[in-house]
């Protein structure tokens, strides 16, 4: 198996509404503390919309999983800002691509603190862009139906909304 290198095209420089510089990045192994300090700035609420059941302890294995990924497979593009002269991570967009049908699943999450700024439409578009890059056809996520700000965005960026259950719509977007 060939091991992906770090994929240093998606860094990018940012700022939020208020003017908060941000760097957008791949996510990194050592980035896992970082990751568990973000988890921490999630209500429950936060929690329910991205996870889709009640708030849980987080646990290392849980956080291996996050943040030791195989670049072909699988790209988190993280959001950091600068407190106290350390890196915080402030928010996560994902993708998983299946190769097989040539379409990736994304998600998207902001720390509390942060939310209302732009990071998560940035962080939709910097996903959307990993999708373009490696030549998918389409993008798409579950939401919940009461997760009114995603599906707001989504609308925004020109997804198509269907209901999937009582509880969630798929949200997707076509890339050519």
């Amino acid at each position: 198996m060939v091991i992906e290198p770090y994929p240093r095209k998606y860094v990018e420089e940012w700022q939020l509404e208020d003017g908060t510089p941000v760097t957008l990045r791949p996510v990194r192994p050592e980035d896992e503390p970082l990751e568990f300090a973000l988890f921490d700035t999630f209500s429950e609420e936060t929690w329910r919309h991205r996870f889709f059941g009640p708030m849980r302890e987080v646990t290392h294995k849980d956080m291996v999983r996050y943040t030791n990924i195989d670049y072909r497979r699988e790209i988190a593009i993280d959001g950091f800002i600068e407190e106290d002269g350390k890196e915080k991570m402030i928010g996560v967009g994902r993708i998983i691509i299946d190769p097989s049908k040539n379409i990736g699943e994304f998600a998207v999450v902001v720390g509390d603190p942060w939310q209302g700024l732009g990071l998560g439409e940035k962080l939709t578009d910097a996903v959307i862009g990993v999708a373009e890059d490696k030549g998918l056809k389409e993008i798409y996520g579950i939401v919940l139906k009461d997760n009114v700000r995603m599906l707001n965005l989504c609308r925004k960026l020109g997804f198509t909304i269907e209901e999937e259950d009582e509880d969630t719509v798929r949200v997707s977007l076509r890339l050519r």
